[in-house]
């Protein structure tokens, strides 16, 4: 778990100790801190707060009183929370409270394996495309809550970024990388301003956001959510695929597992421009490989290994 300073810890007890005020009969028995984000460690940390009744998520952002983040974040949950109800197999987190000064907010914990912890560690395969089905449902029903519109797909933002990082790689790497970024290049060229589905998009759909729980599955973190291309989000949570290993037959032109894009696309209904999908996919993976081999970027054990198999997957794909 990550280590909170004693300031922290101060600051968590007392917004905990406030909404035990305001909204609880229990009494507060534990108090640790379940996340502090990467990109934002000094402003943003997840607490679980334990009561004898059930426990919570009290989500912190230090910015937010200026920002309104959470407090636009609670909005949205609250109004997807509506949308899932009645929903057979899947839901969001249940809003509980805004602090009226918007550095924090509070949700139920789920206390269940995300899908992020499936796909990577579990051996059993069956097990993995069963969570890749129960994803493309969750999202597929997200995707339902206003109607969707015609958009043209503009990758730029994309291209630009490949074309950058390609550009800092090591000089034994660029062999490797460029037959592919120039692929990549031609590839997203040729489908520029085709048009695609737009929808209400949760905006960071990683595996870490999708909790497995018991006959359900249940979303989270909402603070990204906006409009916009259906694909951006169905990217973000299939790219968790190369943590699995595959022959060349098991892949297919996206980077993905046959197997577990069949099992998404089971639920998953709503029609999407399957080349956009693929393109948008490569190049998530190019530009991730890309990122970790930035010269100023120094990389965990994790890190490398994940460079390691976007690599032998990214070969697969390309080469």
């Amino acid at each position: 778990m990550p280590t909170l300073t004693i300031s922290e810890y101060d600051m968590a007890s007392g917004f905990a100790s406030e909404f035990a005020r305001h909204q609880l009969n229990d009494r507060i028995t534990g108090l640790e801190c379940v996340y502090r984000s990467h990109g934002f460690p000094g402003s943003r940390l997840v607490m679980k707060v334990e009561t004898p009744g059930q426990d919570f998520a009290l989500k912190i952002d230090t910015i937010s009183p200026e920002s309104g983040r959470l407090g636009r974040e609670f909005e949205t949950l609250g109004r997807v929370f509506d949308h899932f109800k009645g929903h057979e197999s899947g839901r969001v987190v249940r809003p509980v409270y805004l602090d009226p000064g918007g550095a924090y907010m509070v949700t139920e914990y789920v206390d269940r394996p995300t899908a992020v912890d499936v796909i990577y560690n579990s051996d059993d395969d069956k097990q993995v495309a069963q969570v890749y089905r129960r994803a493309g449902a969750w999202l597929h029903h997200l995707h339902s809550l206003q109607n969707p519109v015609q958009y043209a797909f503009r990758p730029r933002w994309m291209t630009d970024n490949i074309r950058e990082l390609s550009a800092l790689v090591p000089d034994h790497i660029t062999p490797i990388s460029q037959p592919m970024v120039d692929t990549f290049l031609a590839e997203a060229a040729r489908l520029r301003n085709r048009p695609d589905l737009r929808v209400f998009s949760h905006g960071d759909f990683h595996g870490l956001n999708l909790i497995m729980g018991q006959g359900t599955t249940i979303g989270l973190d909402f603070t990204e959510a906006r409009d916009k291309l259906a694909v951006y989000d169905i990217v973000d949570f299939v790219k968790a695929d190369i943590f699995r290993g595959a022959t060349q037959e098991e892949v297919d032109r996206s980077g993905m597992l046959k197997i577990n894009k069949q099992m998404f696309f089971k639920l998953y209904r709503h029609p999407i421009d399957t080349e956009i999908l693929d393109c948008c996919l490569r190049g998530r993976l190019l530009k991730d490989w890309l990122r970790l081999w930035r010269p100023d970027f120094i990389c965990s054990q994790f890190e490398e290994r994940k460079r390691d198999l976007l690599e032998a997957r990214l070969k697969q794909i390309f080469l």
